[in-house]
């Protein structure tokens, strides 16, 4: 689209031009030419001005501002650099599936209106030291986490991950909440409830209490964890890594959570 900017280097233009015309008329005093100059000045300026309105008018329709609900989700991909986590059947490994899912999740919350904060965006570990330190990058997290939740306590933390057992058939998505909070039961279960409905089709999975988690306890708002699949298991470590895939988990992680909310 031509921009206003352009517009406003043609009107100048013509009044240089419809300028000089009139320092010539004056010269030879002609007053009729004199007269028609001025009014074709007068009649670009406004046909310019007014054109200039319509693009900016124009160019404010295709700004496509969206609502926000007043709701925070702190999306934690878990693991990143040097901590791998666990390793697919395929070679997968849990950080890289971690931060796919988490940035999808990221552009379907933001399309319903939350604000996101994410721990991480990159393959990286997280805290001040130059060495891995498991709990510099777990205090990292959590400090994330508080920080987001003090700004607004309408908020949420959602920590992806994904399992690993030795039986390979062993499969399906499961959310743990800590137990001594009540909103993240509530918050664990209405993700299970989605969960159980798209993806654990053969056996629904119940949200598990815990009161070891790191990131749970040490975590100022309503938090849980998904472990998303299993990576042991060839088919669905092979899901885990399509984009597809991730899209519509990210989906129904969404639509879990929007039902957590509407229950406030």
């Amino acid at each position: 689209m031509i921009g206003a900017s352009f517009f406003s280097y043609i009107v100048e233009k013509a009044r240089i031009i419809v300028l000089k015309s009139l320092c010539e008329i004056l010269k030879n005093n002609r007053k009729i030419e004199l007269f028609m100059s001025i009014v074709l000045l007068v009649s670009v300026t406004t046909i310019a001005c007014n054109m200039e309105k319509v693009i900016e008018h124009k160019d404010s329709e295709n700004v496509t501002v969206k609502a926000k609900n007043g709701k925070i989700v702190v999306i934690d991909p878990g693991h990143g650099g040097a901590d791998p986590g666990k390793v697919g059947t395929n070679g997968a490994k849990e950080k890289d599936v971690n931060l796919s899912i988490g940035k999808s999740l990221k552009e379907v919350l933001e399309d319903k209106g939350f604000e996101v904060v994410m721990t991480r965006t990159e393959d990286v570990v997280l805290g001040s030291s130059s060495k891995f330190s498991k709990i510099g990058d777990l205090n990292k997290r959590c400090e994330i986490v508080n920080s987001a939740y003090e700004k607004n306590n309408n908020c949420i933390m959602i920590s992806l991950h994904q399992n690993s057992f030795v039986q390979e058939s062993v499969h399906g998505a499961q959310t743990f909440y800590f137990q001594r909070s009540e909103k993240s039961k509530v918050l664990g279960e209405s993700v299970q409830e989605e969960l159980n409905k798209s993806i654990n089709t053969e056996k629904e999975k119940k949200a598990k209490p815990n009161d070891s988690y790191y990131i749970l306890i040490n975590s100022q708002c309503p938090g849980i964890i998904v472990e998303c699949g299993f990576l042991s298991n060839y088919e669905e470590a092979g899901k885990l890594i399509d984009k597809k895939y991730q899209k519509e988990l990210a989906e129904i992680l969404c639509k879990g959570i929007s039902n957590y909310f509407d229950k406030e």
